[in-house]
Parts: structure tokens; C-alpha cells; sequence
């Protein structure tokens, strides 16, 4: 089976620049479009350079590039990879002062040679799932908030929930804490109708579950799709940078 994808990373209205990168394939984009068809094995991944800390779009685009180093298959072990570029973050931030300290976020959807699906996840970036006209969440956030409402403290920062709402726990390059590396394996596979999607957190944060649904469902291109989405997030007042990779079977 081949499939169709779509990735946009666009910096937004507000950010001075982007720190948002991704992958599709062999093919890394920090600003644009990608636009290609995959036969399996490859992967797609958004990358989210944290704010507030130093040289994220380096910390992003260079996660990346690592990846592209990496040849999937069905026995690579693409965890313990991420942890290595962990390491490598961190060591490139001693060697350049300037990005000490650079951090990212990894949302990266994998399909081996026999279409099984497997996700990845560090931080707030997400993917999610439309399947038979349902649309699921596959990753789980990394994040203070979601912290707090799995273990029933919303209460306590009910008045900062705005500021407490980009606070991550986990990501990659942090040089004070090794990251949660989260690994899924999907149990279905991608069929015609089916929708992958993985996005950054300028994505996330403005749609709702409904809108996402709606927009997958529409009977348009994958490209049309993808910049709708775009469309309806900047539309609906996100300051972030922008990032949304969909994967599709072909028909």
C-alpha cells in the first residue's frame, strides 16, 4: 500500500520565527510544504522547538536531521535512537554556549515494511487517529496540565490554568532532566477513509476534537485538509507557530 501525505509548518501571525520542523520520509521542512507519496517503511514526525529556552529551531531541525539518519525498519529501535539524540542535543549545546540548554518536542509516527503503525512521543505535540469516521488522540500529552487532570489536582491551579497550559514535563535536550520517551503501537492499520495526523501544539491547542473530525472528514484533498487546519487555528487566535503533517492511504 502507498500512501499520500501532506506537511505544512508555517510560522504563524505572532512569532518572529519558526521553531517548528518536520519530517516526512528523507524530506525535513522548516518552512513550507511537503508534499510526497510513501510506500512503507518510513516515518513522519513534527518537531516544537520549546519556548523560552534557547535555539529551539535548532533543537527541532537538528532532531530531524538525526532521524533522517536512521533507516526504519521493522527491528529498528527507534527509542532507543531518540535518547541518543537526546545526548546529542545536549552535547552540541556545551560545544556552542549560545543554544545551551535548546530543548524540542518529537511527535513521530513510524510504519514498517508491513504496515503496522508505532508513535512517539515527547512533549505536547500530538497525533491522532480518524478511523472508520472516529477520531482518537494516540499520543498523550507531556504536559503539567494533563498531569493534573490524571491525577485530579485541576483545583489547585484553577486561576493559572492559561499560563499552566504550555508547561511540558518532558522533552528533548533538556540538560536537567532525561526526557519520557512514550512509545504506542498502534493495533489498526490505515485504510482507504483513514486519516494519520500529527501536529504542534499551535494546532492542538485552538481545535477541538470536533473540529478536526470535521475537517478529516470532508471529502477534499489531503492538501486542502492540511491548510484548512492551518487556516482555522491562525482564525482562531493561535500566537504559535504552526505544524500539521496528514498521512492518508491512496485509493
Amino acid at each position: 500500500m502507498r500512501f499520500n501525505t501532506y506537511g505544512i509548518t508555517d510560522i504563524g501571525k505572532y512569532r518572529k520565527k519558526n521553531e517548528d520542523a518536520i519530517i516526512i520520509g528523507e524530506s525535513i521542512c522548516t518552512d513550507g510544504i511537503l508534499e510526497t507519496e510513501m510506500a512503507p517503511p518510513f516515518f513522519a514526525a513534527v518537531c516544537d522547538g520549546v519556548g523560552g529556552e534557547k535555539s529551539g529551531e535548532i533543537a527541532s531541525s537538528m532532531t530531524l536531521e538525526k532521524l533522517l539518519m536512521t533507516t526504519y525498519t521493522k527491528v529498528t529501535e527507534l527509542k532507543t535512537r531518540v535518547f541518543g539524540i537526546h545526548d546529542e542535543l545536549i552535547e552540541y549545546g556545551r560545544e556552542h554556549p549560545e543554544s545551551f540548554n535548546m530543548q524540542t518536542t518529537l511527535c513521530l509516527v513510524a510504519f514498517d515494511a508491513d504496515n503496522n503503525i508505532s508513535c512517539i512521543n515527547v512533549g505536547d505535540s500530538r497525533a491522532y487517529l480518524l478511523k472508520d469516521g472516529n477520531l482518537k488522540q494516540i499520543s498523550t500529552d507531556q504536559s503539567l496540565s494533563q498531569f493534573l487532570n490524571e491525577t485530579g489536582r485541576t483545583k489547585i491551579f484553577e486561576k493559572d490554568s492559561e499560563k499552566i497550559k504550555h508547561v511540558i514535563i518532558s522533552s528533548l535536550g533538556n540538560t536537567k532532566q532525561y526526557p519520557m520517551v512514550d512509545l504506542t503501537n498502534i493495533s489498526e492499520k490505515l485504510e482507504t477513509g483513514d486519516t494519520l495526523m500529527i501536529c504542534s501544539d499551535g494546532i492542538s491547542d485552538k481545535l477541538s476534537g470536533s473540529d478536526i473530525k470535521t475537517v478529516l472528514g470532508l471529502s477534499e484533498t489531503i492538501g486542502k485538509k492540511a491548510e484548512r487546519l492551518i487556516d482555522m487555528s491562525a482564525k482562531k487566535g493561535s500566537r504559535d507557530n504552526l505544524s500539521i503533517i496528514l498521512i492518508e492511504p491512496q485509493r
